[in-house]
């Protein structure tokens, strides 16, 4: 018979750790894309919403879609319409008017004389490449910088002198194209989503009196982000498409980065997250507005028969959050 004593140490058997419980949190997928109509003409420079109209120009030409009867209307061809080549630019309603500042300059339409004016050209030796920014109705004024230029300036556009300054600097950690002309005002943060690399998206954003211009976070992706799309849906930044292929001297695709996903940022929790759905087909150099808590994606370039294609229809994406 084995017998015990005091000095026999007792063995507390182990205590299992608990795993912590983590929140169950609300994502976003990308639902379906629907046709709206066809477009006039194979491509638009930009695109732009405002009084229940589409606006968008072609070279000389501006056009306006009806929203609610689908049809398109021939407003007006005016050597000062506004063109652009590949540079990304800013719209905004100013006294009733759609004000355009680009590379070149500044240019007004009036709705009611359907007739563009230039207000200020910029000298290209001044090397603006990309205009993304913000107007503030209640300065008079546009702050914009140019990352395709990689310059660290902050530059402030005064309506009222029609003269551009440099208002502040900022460290532009390559930060060098932007991915739309849409920039988002979300819970009085001013964010602005943009490549820091050809698969890099980056979100950064400006202080309340534009003088400092700062990353927030940064998304790697497996493929190419570029000349890809943005829009803001509630407290979430939806950014994807895009991916530029390369092609042999006869036009045929040797190589497709493309990407078929949209991903989101939450502007709540500081996070990324990938919907689930891709889309159905590439696209690149397409716009991206919002009309009414709607989203139409328009025109744009698709790959079919291994050769680049223009993808000449406006469609509605819906979007929707997935409860956790």
């Amino acid at each position: 018979m084995a017998c015990s004593s005091s000095d026999d140490a007792t063995v507390t058997p182990p205590v299992e750790a608990i795993p912590e419980e983590i929140a169950p949190v609300e994502t976003l997928d990308f639902v379906n894309a629907e046709f709206v109509a066809d477009m006039p003409v194979s491509q638009f420079n930009t695109s732009f919403v405002y009084d229940d109209k589409i606006y968008a120009t072609a070279e000389d030409e501006t056009y306006a879609f009806d929203i609610g009867s689908k049809t398109w209307s021939l407003l007006t061809t005016d050597t000062d319409t506004p063109k652009t080549t590949f540079d990304i630019g800013l719209n905004f309603i100013r006294d009733g008017k759609w004000y355009r500042l680009i590379r070149k300059g500044l240019f007004v339409f009036d709705f009611e004389l359907n007739d563009w004016e230039v207000i200020k050209s910029f000298p290209l030796s001044d090397l603006i490449y990309s205009i993304q920014g913000y107007y503030v109705e209640a300065e008079n004024a546009v702050y914009v910088l140019d990352q395709i230029n990689r310059a660290e300036i902050i530059y402030k556009y005064d309506l009222l002198t029609n003269e551009l300054m440099e208002h502040s600097t900022f460290d532009n950690n390559a930060g060098w194209y932007p991915i739309s002309e849409n920039a988002f005002i979300i819970n009085d943060t001013r964010y602005v989503a943009h490549l820091n690399d050809w698969e890099d998206m980056e979100i950064s954003k400006f202080n309340e009196d534009y003088t400092v211009f700062e990353t927030i976070n940064v998304l790697e992706t497996e493929n190419y982000l570029d000349e890809g799309v943005a829009c803001q849906f509630g407290d979430y930044i939806i950014f994807g498409l895009g991916g530029v292929p390369t092609g042999d001297a006869n036009g045929n695709i040797t190589r497709d980065p493309s990407t078929l996903n949209f991903h989101y940022y939450n502007t709540i929790t500081d996070t990324f997250g990938t919907m689930n759905t891709p889309f159905y087909e590439s696209c690149r150099d397409a716009q991206l507005v919002t009309y009414n808590n709607e989203y139409y994606l328009i025109g744009g370039l698709t790959i079919t028969n291994n050769r680049t294609e223009f993808r000449s229809t406006i469609e509605k994406l819906q979007f929707e959050i997935i409860a956790p």
